[in-house]
């Protein structure tokens, strides 16, 4: 909605008088109704024109919205926007032009505000009761409901599940390739729907009727709802690869080549991993679904492409545009399945467009400051003509604009931190590239950890004739910011977002104690909505979360894995405390962030000399508990908006769970026992394991063999002091935000203004104190993500995805919001698609037996410093043939 209501009003088709209020597009639409009773004779909704109507009912729900202007009292108003002000005080998301809006209504009065207060007082009113105070869920989501649709269908669960057994099979199968081939959300939404509509054309109307429900093979029209159900349904296969990790490194001769792991091994490991995030989706739910601040932008799109796929739409003309999002999805995706041909494979120059070290290949500087592979993309305003590389580091076209923002400039703090770190030579940092990810000897090149392993344990006398590991300075800054992380993000928001978690925990008590429903008291309409399905009580995924932990006790009992039974409560522990406000800040913000550098160092100190509990930690506490949950729980929010009954989605959560766990364990023995040379870096389909067995075993032998004390109180001490680093930076934050709002402005004018000559004050009032009242409402948590997201990434990846959000997030929403809701997300959502299927059709057209294409435009990013990626600006001593400390002595 614009930030000023106070236009001129146009002329408008306003709700008819009468005891019900119908959609303009319910002849069209058999999922939309809507009801209300008596309109008020005032007319407030005559005020409203047709161009603010559009914004505030992108759907044609019009009338509807007309309906509940029109008959509501200013003191039912009023105590609507009194209770929402305070509610939303601390909500990042909520927009700030409607905030000031409402402050103004409530302090002016109808005499201060103008002529036009009592239309926007009942407009933001009506938002916050019965629609909703994001554009981004009005785009997308209806503020009414129909709960006859069909949705748990034969023909719903068949495609959901057989779609979900082939993604398993494809994202399990390629997971060990580099780069891995897999069906994405977005080509099985499309995938799905030509699927419905041939079983709509090709079945009969059978059925059989149970307890009073007849349930039929074709029960009519293929519905939105059904569309939704079968992509929730799906979407667990995109979940089912993790444990695959700790399998193969354990089981492969390559690696630790552990013969007791068998098929039973690999399915009790699967089913508790997969079951265990299961229930702890049941705990993280009253955190990040049911409150309303819990916005998830990320599901928007998908909701979004759905929509164009499956829903009619009345004809209308938004800033000269009338195609429907039908349309408009699929030319988009036609055009961009053809167009991604040239960044990813006819013209690849234009996907790492470093064109500023084209000037001079061999320049080191040029290339550390410009460059996209060795370099950090600082000075280089045009980075990417590729969609895939352009929304990498941000969602830019679902995530907020303060998110991508603050994390942007974020970065360029980082990459200055970089520079400083690199160039002042510390910890070794100057002899090595300056953003690389990985470890290296002291000869400057790649750390080979066979070198100094007997029987997968450490020798030291191996370790002091070879070296331990240097890390790059990007590698230095991502390290030591992630540990700065987690006291950030973890104080703040259960310090600022306490009266949403806070009310979280109480009520997940009651539900346990008393069966307290999780909509009782629910301001939002779309929780009043979903009230009317029953809920899946907490003690349901508390029975799933207790049966996991029993099968996981019980598979440590029978294995020779020496971890004990203890690491499982702890990793419980950990999750219980920490994935809360993780899952809270993935919910607000669009990020989805781990606790995997957590564990690891935590596991390194308490079980040192154990890459099996290593590994073990690692896929239950960083990937089951709080990513598993999370991602089940973000499907429970995308239901939430759609109106998907809570026990179908746990239903069909379930029963996929089970079923796709067999078939990821069946194609993980295939490809353990048919792919020949599978992780050897020869290997001729490109299954390398580059990306899932070899790092995870680095790792493992990193912290697991060496240990975190090796790390923190030798190698890199610096580390260990980013804990304490976090934990000022969250206090520093959450004492200025919360006294300086209130102290400032009186030390302002009391104290500054009166030493100050007019001209000097209105300087500073413009400029300097208006940069400390934005640091008032920056996000730290966004900060620090920003800062820690590097090695291997760089700006070239972010500096494309800014400007899109700057464009897609910022100005659109602003100057031509009516376009925004309708087209925004179904334009993500068709772009991603098209890359998604192009490069599928690529990669088996061209890439499988690969076909190169050599030419100047497919070279010329590799050829000069920055594409080698291997120079340092301090050369390694010739005569020692090595940096850093004297062998034999080493820490």
């Amino acid at each position: 909605m614009s930030g000023n209501l106070k236009t001129k009003p146009e002329p408008v088709i306003a709700a008819d008088d009468g005891d019900e209020i119908a959609s303009p597009s319910s002849d069209r639409d058999p999922e939309k109704t809507q009801s209300g009773s008596g309109t008020n004779t005032s007319r407030i909704g005559d005020q409203i024109p047709h161009k603010m109507l559009e914004e505030l009912a992108p759907n044609g729900e019009g009338e509807y919205i007309l309906e509940k202007v029109n008959n509501m009292t200013e003191e039912e108003a009023l105590a609507i926007i009194q209770e929402s002000l305070v509610f939303h005080s601390d909500d990042w998301n909520f927009p700030s032009e409607m905030r000031e809006r409402m402050k103004r209504l409530l302090e002016l009065g109808p005499k201060g505000y103008g002529e036009f207060y009592d239309r926007d007082l009942r407009i933001d009113a009506t938002m916050m009761r019965y629609s909703s105070p994001y554009p981004g869920v009005r785009a997308v989501a209806d503020p009414f409901d129909d709960s006859t649709i069909p949705i748990e269908t034969i023909r719903a669960y068949f495609l959901g599940i057989a779609w979900a057994v082939i993604g398993t099979f494809m994202s399990t199968f390629f997971n060990s390739r580099f780069p891995a081939i897999g069906l994405n959300g977005n080509v099985i939404q499309i995938l799905l729907y030509p699927c419905a509509k041939f079983l709509v054309w090709a079945l009969p109307d059978w059925g059989v009727t149970v307890f009073g429900v007849r349930h039929s093979l074709n029960p009519g029209p293929w519905t939105f709802k059904e569309q939704m159900f079968a992509t929730i349904t799906y979407n667990i296969a995109i979940y089912t690869t993790n444990s695959y990790g700790m399998i193969l490194v354990q089981k492969l001769d390559v690696y630790y080549g552990l013969h007791y792991v068998t098929f039973g091994y690999q399915l009790m490991l699967t089913l508790f991993v997969q079951l265990m995030g299961m229930g702890f989706a049941g705990y993280l739910r009253r955190f990040s679904v049911y409150p309303v601040k819990a916005l998830w932008p990320t599901i928007l799109p998908k909701i979004a492409m759905n929509r164009a796929l499956t829903r009619p739409e009345p004809k209308e003309n938004i800033y000269g545009w009338t195609i429907s999002r039908y349309k408009f999805f699929y030319l988009c995706t036609l055009g961009m399945f053809f167009y991604y041909w040239l960044p990813g494979y006819l013209f690849t120059a234009l996907a790492t467009f470093n064109w500023m070290t084209w000037i001079a290949p061999e320049n080191l500087t040029l290339a550390i400051l410009t460059g996209s592979n060795l370099g950090l993309g600082l000075f280089n305003p045009i980075t990417t003509f590729d969609w895939n590389i352009a929304t990498s580091s941000y969602d830019a076209l679902a995530l907020p604009f303060f998110s991508t923002c603050t994390q942007y400039f974020g970065g360029i703090l980082g990459g200055l931190i970089i520079l400083g770190i690199y160039y002042s030579n510390m910890n070794y940092s100057a002899y090595l590239p300056i953003n690389s990810s990985s470890a290296f000897a002291n000869d400057g090149k790649p750390y080979v950890v066979q070198k100094v392993v007997v029987n997968n344990k450490l020798d030291e006398k191996l370790y002091q004739s070879y070296s331990p590991p240097f890390y790059s300075a990007g590698y230095i800054l991502t390290v030591g910011a992630n540990f700065a992380f987690y006291p950030v993000y973890f104080l703040y928001i259960m310090v600022n977002q306490w009266a949403t978690v806070g009310k979280a925990y109480v009520d997940f008590y009651k539900g346990l104690r008393y069966g307290k429903g999780n909509y009782e008291g629910a301001m939002d309409v779309h929780s009043r909505l979903m009230a009317k399905y029953p809920e899946v009580p907490d003690w349901w995924f508390l029975v799933i979360l207790v049966g996991a932990i029993v099968v996981s006790v019980i598979f440590l009992e029978i294995y020779p894995l020496d971890t004990p039974v203890w690491l499982v409560f702890l990793m419980i522990g950990i999750n219980l405390v920490f994935a809360v406000p993780l899952s809270f800040l993935s919910a607000t913000t669009g990020t989805n962030l781990g606790l995997g550098a957590l564990i690891q160092v935590i596991t390194g100190f308490i079980l040192p000399g154990n890459p099996n509990a290593f590994l073990f930690s690692q896929t239950l506490g960083s990937w089951a508990l709080a990513g598993y949950g999370d991602n089940y729980v973000q499907d429970q929010k995308m239901a939430h908006y759609v109106k998907i009954p809570p026990r179908s989605v746990f239903r069909s959560q379930i029963g996929t769970i089970i079923i796709t766990c067999f078939v990821a364990v069946a194609t993980q023995n295939f490809i353990l026992e048919n792919v020949k040379g599978l992780c050897t870096p020869t290997q001729p389909s490109r299954f390398t394991c580059a990306n899932d067995g070899n790092p995870l075993y680095a790792s493992s032998l990193m912290w697991g063999l060496l240990g975190s004390r090796r790390m923190f109180d030798s190698l890199y001490p610096l580390f260990k002091w980013c804990f304490l680093i976090g934990t000022g930076i969250a206090l520093l934050f959450l004492f200025g935000q919360g006294y300086g709002p209130k102290y400032l402005p009186s030390f302002r004018d009391k104290v500054i203004k009166p030493r100050l000559s007019q001209r000097s004050f209105a300087f500073l009032d413009r400029t300097v104190f208006r940069l400390v009242a934005s640091l008032l409402w920056l996000n730290p948590i966004l900060i620090i993500q920003g800062i820690q997201h590097w090695a291997p990434s760089n700006m070239s990846y972010k500096t494309p995805g800014f400007i899109l959000s700057c464009i897609f997030m910022y100005w659109l929403p602003r100057h031509r919001l009516a376009w925004w809701e309708k087209y925004n997300y179904v334009l993500s959502a068709a772009l991603t698609a098209g890359v998604a299927i192009s490069a599928l059709v690529m990669f088996f057209a061209v890439g499988y037996n690969p076909v190169k294409l050599d030419w100047w435009g497919n070279k010329v990013s590799w050829t000069g410093i920055d594409g080698r990626g291997t120079a340092g600006i301090l050369e390694i001593p010739k005569e020692r043939g090595y940096f850093g400390p004297e062998r034999g002595s080493f820490p």
